[in-house]
């Protein structure tokens, strides 16, 4: 069964949503001012004690310094997913499980992250993240399935997550921008609810 992830956490209603309806794991974007998810490590610590145990927790972060990973790790979230930039020795030297985001247009890129053991996961995002816009999944027909876990997110909504699941198999869909309120202020539970169970039931 594909897993789903939650992302852009923001509030404790969200918190609230996301313990009632159990997704396999929770996103909070962090040390990301330009997004209006963001949240200080304070708040992150205080989210982070309200959250089901049983739902992993994923720091969100673009290119992030030392001093931001050793925060992250030092809240103890259990992944730290990875977008934009970062040098092959940081993402090494990393002691929270990574989950490396790359976008569609730079797969080519798949291979150099491919023998890293701490990389635990490879996320799929659309050219633009945070964009809400998807991207041809054809793209990804033809990766090799190989141990590290693949995470499908860009655009999907709970009207395309079951095609985009019975399309590719992934390891687990993401979804932020297509189960927020229409005022953004966090998540809307019907949304959150639908989405998870068509991502779960596609055949």
């Amino acid at each position: 069964m594909t897993k789903v992830k939650i992302c852009g956490l923001k509030n404790q209603t969200d918190i609230k949503c996301i313990n009632t309806l159990s997704p396999d794991f929770a996103g909070f974007v962090m040390f990301f001012e330009k997004s209006h998810r963001n949240i200080s490590p304070e708040k992150a610590q205080k989210l982070l004690s309200a959250l089901d145990p049983n739902i992993k927790s994923v720091a969100v972060t673009v290119s992030p310094t030392e001093e931001q990973l050793e925060q992250i790790h030092t809240l103890g979230f259990d992944y730290v997913q990875i977008h934009g930039k970062i040098s092959e020795k940081l993402l090494s030297e990393c002691k929270t499980p990574v989950i490396r985001a790359i976008n569609v247009n730079g797969i080519e890129s798949i291979g150099d992250i491919e023998n890293l053991d701490n990389v635990k996961g490879i996320l799929f995002d659309s050219a633009v993240p945070g964009s809400g816009k998807s991207f041809d999944w054809s793209m990804l027909e033809k990766l090799p399935k190989n141990q590290k876990m693949l995470f499908l997110a860009g655009g999907l909504t709970a009207d395309n997550v079951a095609k985009a699941v019975a399309q590719l198999r992934p390891f687990a869909v993401d979804v932020s921008s297509g189960v927020e309120l229409a005022d953004k202020s966090g998540k809307d539970f019907e949304l959150v609810r639908t989405f998870i169970e068509n991502a779960r039931n596609s055949k």
